[in-house]
């Protein structure tokens, strides 16, 4: 079972090394979460392009 929802803090993958987002919905048809970083920007993410932060 994936640890991945709504609200979940995670670190994106290359070539975003260093950036942590929010992720904020999934597109079930394409099986991608979108994640917002900075107070404009989001991106869609496949579930093996995340890693879930820990504080």
């Amino acid at each position: 079972m994936s640890t991945l929802k709504i609200g979940t803090t995670v670190k994106l993958s290359k070539p975003y090394l260093g950036i942590v987002g929010t992720i904020i919905a999934y597109y079930a048809v394409k099986d991608q979460y979108l994640v917002r970083f900075g107070v404009s920007q989001q991106l869609y993410f496949k579930p093996d392009e995340l890693i879930v932060w820990k504080s």
